[in-house]
């Protein structure tokens, strides 16, 4: 077998896709190669997560499927990396899966490189959570800050991946010039809670400040971000984004529930009345603004009548996108703990009667929504070539497909739209668009 050849394989949120996508970059950068599959890498890499248990289970699944890899070469290293290893239970893995050479906790990359066995060159630079390409990615994620300071009673992030630590305006900075240098053409700026950037910083910058740092990068044409909070939610951040024309009017906020009781129990911070009002004054500042969120089906204590408000909300406030989850329990959260109690635990059927009703709502919602832009251009920022079509998403983050001859890879296009559909859009190519930012 060729030695220094690794394998990373992830699951979770767009911050382990970035986490690994920077290891990735950071192992080629001292002589790794990748492998296709595990059976042929002698650094194994398995990127967690948490926050649900089925993501808990794909894990241990791989790792049962890997230690016959071990087995058979033992000098193979194994690295158990992210949110399943927080701080405080690394002893407990090192019991149940001896398998693993190392536990690693979420984000960090350097320490899991100091682990891969003989690389050949030494790392000049901070690694980028992208290699050098032959054909650049058109989107690449970027995390400015990392943990969370909040106490939501369903989370385990706080326990896993620690308090909140922004990273310097500069240091960012210096990645989006490097990577667009490269030439992506769209940044996405990631963080637990993305809003909050900034408060432990000198001179307290926020994201409005980051957004407009950044916003004349060369090369650079389209940012966005994710996962905002309510709470830090601000009128200037409100302000930058409908004034700074590359940040792209998209914003995911999430709520999680409908019912103001339940909103308490999860420890949100908010009622209805408040994030509605919110949602009215961004519609206000940024009228073309699309917004999604994410919601909790079947959280120990939500009753039927509390899973109706949320219905209710929804069909209100009419978002272009929800993300729906069935509760999971987490060990050691607040919820967890009312789990236990078969009073407030929501059983499973009626979990999955929560999720389906509240995804057929939506489904109803989005195509209405998605119907007001037949016969409308979107300008398109091209992302790929698949099944005989280009795809790409407009400034609302809405998949757009549609069939030309050349290549547009990375470029902005207008598209009639001729076609929508609940999750995507189809149309004939107007032409090239002018996107600021382009070069």
């Amino acid at each position: 077998m060729e030695r220094n050849r690794y394998f990373v394989w992830t699951v979770g949120c767009q911050m382990n896709v970035s986490d690994s996508e920077r290891l990735e970059s950071a192992l080629q950068g001292v002589g790794y190669t990748p492998a296709e599959q595990a059976e042929d890498a002698d650094f194994i890499v398995l990127n967690s997560c948490s926050v649900r248990a089925n993501a808990e289970e794909k894990i241990i699944g791989k790792i049962t499927d890997i230690q016959r890899i071990k087995r058979e070469r033992p000098d193979t290293k194994i690295v158990l990396w992210g949110c399943m290893v927080g701080p405080n239970n690394q002893s407990i893995f090192k019991k149940k899966l001896p398998m693993v050479d190392h536990f690693v906790s979420p984000s960090a990359v350097d320490e899991v490189l100091a682990l891969a066995p003989n690389p050949i060159y030494q790392l000049d630079e901070p690694a980028l959570p992208v290699a050098d390409w032959e054909v650049p990615p058109v989107n690449v994620h970027v995390p400015i800050n990392y943990g969370c300071n909040m106490s939501c009673a369903y989370c385990v992030i706080p326990l896993r991946r620690g308090k909140e630590r922004s990273r310097p305006m500069a240091e960012i900075a210096d990645e989006v010039r490097r990577i667009c240098a490269r030439g992506a053409k769209e940044i996405t700026l990631l963080g637990q809670i993305v809003d909050s950037y900034g408060h432990d910083l000198p001179g307290r910058p926020d994201l409005a400040d980051l957004l407009e740092y950044i916003h004349d990068t060369p090369g650079l044409v389209r940012l966005r971000f994710l996962t905002s909070h309510p709470a830090f939610m601000s009128e200037k951040l409100l302000h930058a984004i409908a004034r700074l024309p590359k940040v792209m009017p998209d914003i995911n906020l999430p709520i999680q529930a409908g019912d103001d009781q339940l909103l308490k129990v999860m420890k949100r911070g908010y009622t209805v009345a408040k994030y509605t009002k919110l949602i009215e004054r961004i519609r206000e500042i940024i009228p073309n603004v699309s917004l999604s969120t994410d919601i909790i089906v079947g959280h120990p204590g939500e009753t039927r009548e509390m899973f109706e408000r949320t219905l209710e909300m929804v069909e209100n406030l009419r978002f272009d996108k929800v993300h729906i989850a069935a509760y999971s329990s987490r060990p050691g959260t607040k919820a967890g703990e009312m789990e236990l109690d078969p009073t407030l635990a929501v059983e499973h059927g009626e979990k999955q009667y929560r999720r389906i009703a509240l995804e057929r709502l939506q489904e109803r919602i989005i195509t209405e929504r998605n119907e007001e832009l037949l016969g409308h251009d979107v300008e398109v920022l091209v992302e790929e070539f698949t099944k005989g079509k280009w795809r790409g998403r407009d400034r609302n983050n809405k998949l757009v497909f549609f069939e030309a001859e050349g290549n547009w890879y990375g470029k902005v296009v207008n598209i009639h739209v001729t076609e929508t559909r609940p999750w995507w859009l189809g149309g004939d190519l107007v032409g090239e668009a002018l996107a600021v930012g382009a070069v």
